[in-house]
């Protein structure tokens, strides 16, 4: 009775994971824009459109003057910097994928993880 309830259990999951993707499938193509039924909505994506270029014109008639300058002025020159200099510092080998100079001085111990003690 227990292969007959997994194989029920699988048979059910298959069919709701294959539900679930058509379903998103068709929603996924019901998604398109579609304005030419609905005026209102596209007079309103119009007037949105032409305020927004309205206001990019006018920020771009917007020009700094050429005398006024903000870093001629006194008091911008006037104020410190209290920043620190970073100090340069060596930076790591030249190559890390040379091979590594070992000492010849050093001599590997056994490891008494790896051995088994004889009795």
């Amino acid at each position: 009775m227990g292969k007959i309830i997994t194989n029920l259990v699988l048979i059910l999951g298959f069919i709701t994971v294959a539900f679930a993707g058509y379903y998103i499938f068709i929603q996924q193509s019901n998604s398109s824009l579609d304005f030419s039924s609905n005026e209102q909505t596209m007079q309103n994506m119009l007037n949105n459109t032409q305020v927004f270029i309205a206001r990019r014109q006018e920020l771009d008639r917007i020009k700094l003057a050429a005398g006024i300058s903000f870093f001629d002025d006194a008091s911008f020159r006037s104020l410190r910097s209290f920043s620190t200099p970073i100090q340069d510092r060596p930076i790591g080998r030249d190559n890390p994928f040379d091979t590594a100079v070992v000492p010849t001085n050093v001599v590997p111990t056994p490891s008494s993880s790896n051995e088994n003690p004889s009795l």
